[in-house]
């Protein structure tokens, strides 16, 4: 038997076999900024970047942009900064936990991007 949702919450966009689209579209918002998700891709591919590292990476990103976009990450927790005290500072960025999980769940978007051609 299947139970029907009447509370105010309940997504009107899902049927009973289907997904409700709202948390993706939330997600899409935020993953959309520019850079956002080739900085995940990229300290996922790599590991470990420092901030230099990473900006030659990214062709054509800027300074402001790519260490605005570090700071959202790691206030949303998918990005982790670990600062050395060292002359001179060094810091590095990786994923988390929760990072890695969004990584991983790009991987098919990706894979579909490049070949949506054929």
């Amino acid at each position: 038997m299947v139970s029907i949702q009447t509370d105010e919450k309940c997504c009107k966009m899902k049927s009973i076999n289907g997904y409700c689209p709202k948390p993706l579209e939330s997600a899409s918002d935020y993953l959309s900024k520019k850079w956002t998700i080739s900085i995940i891709i990229t300290i996922g591919n790599f590991g470990k970047l420092r901030f230099n590292e990473l900006l030659n990476r990214l062709e054509s990103a800027t300074a402001k942009i790519l260490s605005d976009r570090l700071k959202e990450l790691e206030k949303e927790g998918i990005i982790q900064r670990k600062h050395y005290k060292e002359v001179p500072p060094k810091v590095e960025y990786a994923l988390t936990y929760k990072g890695r999980k969004l990584k991983e769940s790009l991987r098919p978007l990706i894979y579909w991007a490049e070949n949506k051609k054929n």
